[in-house]
């Protein structure tokens, strides 16, 4: 069973609440791939975090601006969002506003699917119908990144069948899963009601659901993003038409397909012209 709201082992560097510890630990070695490419933030910049989880990247942010800055945290899946809340609320100084919605082009409710020993593969392009090519894309992933040597030099000597059985049992967490209906809305809906004039920083991991994102923002609200950073699934089916989004509207825009080409995942990053 998921451990819900369980406090950070002593020594943790972010000291945050979380539901498994493997998690967060993951999600801590990725935010670094959220600023390369000239994406940077400064002192007083107001950062919207979109598929926040329980706000791995939002506390980091936090902590690399030593609490100046101002940060709205999407999350909806229920069990997620409320380890979130708590850690916005206790542990990152009252700058960061845990939203329990998700992010589309309408405003409606929809079905998520809920993997309570890994959450950040919780999607609503996830359920029993397709979990088994989704395990298999994921192992081969898994599979790939070590023996790449991506996770390591030791790693990469250890036999192929044990890192298949490993990978294997790891993946067994996928079997159980829960079905939440949920709210989603539009970007700019967020961006009107809580009155945001400037985005320095828009982050967006919404496990396939990035184009419907982008879909929800008003052409009056896209002058106010200067940055953005969007982690693409389907990389080679959607690349193009993330893109196409900030290069028409006369971004800056590099595409990394990442490290592991079975993944097909990659991160498309935009910065907009100078003020």
């Amino acid at each position: 069973m998921a451990l819900k709201g369980r406090r950070a082992k002593a020594g943790d560097e972010l000291g945050l609440y979380h539901i498994n510890p493997w998690e967060t630990a993951s999600l801590s070695q990725e935010i670094d791939q959220y600023f390369l490419h000239g994406i940077a933030v400064k002192p007083g910049a107001t950062v919207l975090d979109v598929g926040a989880n329980i706000g791995v990247f939002s506390a980091h942010v936090h902590r690399m601006l030593d609490g100046d800055v101002r940060i709205f945290a999407c999350e909806p899946l229920p069990p997620i969002y409320a380890t979130l809340e708590r850690n916005a609320r206790e542990r990152l100084g009252g700058k960061v506003t845990a939203l329990p919605y998700g992010i589309s082009s309408r405003d409606e409710e929809l079905e998520f699917t809920y993997f309570p020993l890994f959450t950040m593969f919780s999607s609503m392009y996830r359920d029993k119908s397709n979990m088994a090519a989704e395990k298999k894309r994921i192992a081969a992933t898994v599979f790939d990144y070590v023996k790449e040597g991506h996770a390591g030099p030791v790693l990469k000597r250890v036999p192929s069948f044990a890192v298949r059985l490993g990978v294997e049992r790891r993946l067994r967490g996928l079997q159980e899963m829960q079905t939440h209906k949920v709210r989603v809305r539009p970007l700019s809906d967020l961006i009107d009601e809580h009155g945001i004039d400037r985005i320095d920083l828009l982050k967006i991991d919404v496990e396939g659901a990035e184009i419907e994102a982008l879909r929800g923002i008003e052409e009056r609200h896209w002058p106010l993003i200067r940055q953005a950073v969007i982690e693409v699934e389907g990389w080679e089916e959607n690349r193009t038409t993330v893109e196409e989004f900030f290069t028409s509207r006369g971004y800056e825009v590099f595409a990394d397909p990442g490290l592991v080409a079975s993944a097909d995942i990659g991160v498309v990053y935009a910065i907009a012209p100078p003020d």
